[in-house]
């Protein structure tokens, strides 16, 4: 794996919440010396269980930190995780409805866009906050008092892999994502922007996720002349499928994207097909040059023994940080007086991103990342082993 550039300050995250002036009915961490529960909704089961095990024990290294270093004002957090049964609205909204009925402050994860805003519909309805680490689709958080994220938006990502196109040569692209709400996203986002960077589509093939065969989608790029895939699917498996499919078939042609393109475990997964290809890249916000993220991958790596990649692992555990320290304002509570916490943090600095990288929650801005944050491309190839 080598870093094949490091560019794009994330600018403008335009998310619109309206504040609500009624008085919160959601369910509060009580202000006693008890512990503060904390939720985690993750996909432990389901076409990719590697993120939620994964997402799991981040989260329990971002829990010891925190109590390490004392805890939210003397008060220890408590960790009670829930499975969402992988990209399933139905589960998702079983596992914050769950943790919700458990008394948490708040609930952190709901790993798909198409999670995040089934969650993000009760968490409105029953006043407890949610923060995603990883749902990228643009305006998930708009108009949505009590949902925030600490990720960059598909309008962001895409911009920046026409950028890396223009210069890496590659025209025409082709298109290949899943109709998730992710999926859709992202073809939405490639498609207006293509004209705007002066790139031409020669291939847009779709996909129903989780899929059982990509024969037909594949060999629909096999004579487009295309020199780069831009995928759009947040499923590791869906993309280890059409890696696999792509050497079988003989079409070599370097894949590009975020999301499932190097979740944890993908790369592990996809192996030698991704050695075959003249490259995978993946755009994202994790930069393995700053050494305490890259420590951080490789102690979450050898705890799991699954390959961590992408930006969704420090994403999560800078969720937890921004958790800790707006319970902090809020005395350990969560409903409004959450909500209002998280937008009075101010510049709060992450681990994702570049030095100097950090979310700014407002009232009108609930996603994040500010600053120089920088989008990451990795290749894997036989020229980079």
């Amino acid at each position: 794996m080598k870093i094949i550039a490091a560019f794009v300050a994330l600018t403008t995250l335009v998310g619109v919440a309206a504040c609500s002036s009624s008085s919160s009915t959601a369910a509060t961490a009580t202000k006693s010396s008890s512990s503060i529960l904390i939720g985690l909704a993750a996909p432990l089961t389901g076409t990719n269980p590697s993120e939620g095990t994964s997402e799991v024990a981040i989260a329990k290294d971002a829990i010891a930190t925190i109590n390490g270093r004392g805890g939210v004002r003397g008060r220890k957090l408590k960790l009670i995780v829930r499975d969402t049964g992988g990209v399933s609205p139905t589960g998702a909204v079983s596992a914050f409805e769950s943790l919700s009925g458990a008394g948490v402050a708040l609930v952190i994860g709901e790993y798909t866009s198409t999670n995040f805003q089934a969650a993000c519909t009760i968490a409105m309805a029953q006043h407890v906050v949610l923060i995603g680490h990883a749902s990228a689709t643009t305006g998930l958080t708009d108009g949505k008092t009590y949902c925030f994220r600490d990720a960059y938006q598909v309008s962001q990502s895409a911009g920046a892999m026409f950028e890396t196109a223009k210069a890496q040569g590659w025209t025409p692209i082709a298109i290949a994502a899943d109709t998730t709400s992710f999926g859709a996203a992202e073809n939405t986002a490639f498609t207006s922007l293509a004209a705007k960077y002066g790139e031409k589509i020669a291939a847009d093939i779709s996909w129903t996720s989780p899929a059982s065969s990509l024969t037909a989608q594949v060999l629909r790029l096999e004579h487009s002349g295309a020199k780069a895939i831009f995928v759009g699917s947040a499923s590791g498996p869906d993309v280890t499928l059409l890696a696999k499919t792509m050497v079988q078939l003989g079409v070599k042609i370097p894949l590009f994207g975020p999301g499932g393109i190097n979740a944890p475990g993908v790369p592990a997964a996809a192996g030698s097909a991704y050695r075959a290809l003249p490259g995978v890249f993946d755009i994202t916000s994790y930069d393995s040059a700053v050494p305490a993220a890259a420590a951080f991958m490789a102690k979450i790596s050898k705890e799991t023994g699954i390959t961590q990649g992408g930006e969704n692992p420090t994403q999560l555990w800078d969720a937890f940080q921004i958790a800790a320290a707006a319970l902090a304002k809020s005395g350990g509570q969560g409903g409004v007086r959450l909500v209002d916490a998280l937008q009075s943090l101010g510049k709060f600095r992450t681990m994702s991103g570049g030095p100097g990288t950090y979310v700014d929650f407002t009232a009108t801005q609930h996603s994040g990342l500010f600053g120089p944050h920088l989008m990451t491309i990795y290749s894997w190839d036989a020229a980079s082993r």
